[in-house]
């Protein structure tokens, strides 16, 4: 009896080892199983196994940068103002005025002191210069008489000291009206020598253009005249004092 309980002890225990050992070994699969599906779903979730894999981390996204592409602009032409200089006018030389000249008598030109009036002349010189006898001034509407320049006046007995040396070279300062015949007959002098010394202190002075018959006089330009050298003609004179400045 006892024998047989024993036996039957024997053989439960031997079931319940072998219950054991089979729960044993299945959690030893499930857990097998268990590693393995987490070593599986490691390698999916990595990229490892294939695909894109599950982002289970953040990764470091490079910022886009922008880049700006110059945009080229076309230059704009800015005026720029310049300060205007302005220059100090340098006086010009003013042409003479040749006399007499032609004018023909208007409907309301009565007398010829009017004529005179008209044009600043002198009336001695006018009636003189167009033969109007002891002042009798007979006009009419169309006629054409002689008007003399301002600057003309009846001549004078002497134009320069009969005293000075025949020769002597002087200054002269061209007036309005002046001419070289003029200037010659006031100073007793000729054209020709006028232009002469003239010249001669034009190049030694720089000075330019020389002077020539046809080269038109200017108020307030200087000629160097040679008095005496000519028999003296009356004609119309420059109304200026003139003092001789003899050159040395």
């Amino acid at each position: 009896m006892a024998k047989k309980k024993s036996q039957s002890l024997l053989s439960s225990y031997r079931k319940k080892s072998r219950k054991n050992t089979s729960k044993a070994l299945l959690l030893v699969l499930v857990a097998v199983l268990i590693i393995a599906g987490l070593v599986m779903l490691a390698l999916w979730a990595t990229g490892n196994l294939g695909g894109s894999g599950l982002q289970l981390f953040a990764t470091n996204t490079p910022t886009p940068t922008m880049t700006l592409t110059p945009t080229p602009v076309t230059p704009t032409n800015t005026a720029t103002i310049t300060p205007t200089i302005t220059e100090t006018p340098t006086p010009s030389l003013t042409p003479t005025l040749d006399g007499p000249f032609d004018y023909v008598v208007q409907e309301d030109d009565i007398y010829c002191a009017q004529i005179a009036d008209k044009f600043g002349a002198d009336l001695e010189v006018l009636l003189m210069i167009n033969n109007f006898n002891e002042g009798n001034c007979y006009i009419r509407p169309g006629d054409i008489i002689k008007v003399p320049a301002p600057w003309q006046r009846m001549p004078t007995s002497t134009a320069v000291p009969t005293d000075i040396f025949p020769g002597t070279v002087i200054d002269y300062i061209v007036e309005s009206g002046a001419t070289l015949t003029s200037v010659a007959q006031w100073f007793r002098s000729t054209p020709e020598r006028i232009i002469a010394e003239t010249n001669r202190y034009r190049t030694a002075n720089g000075i330019t253009p020389l002077l020539s018959d046809t080269t038109p006089l200017f108020i307030g330009e200087l000629l160097k005249v040679p008095v005496n050298i000519a028999t003296p003609v009356p004609s119309a004179t420059p109304t200026r004092t003139m003092t001789p400045s003899p050159t040395p």
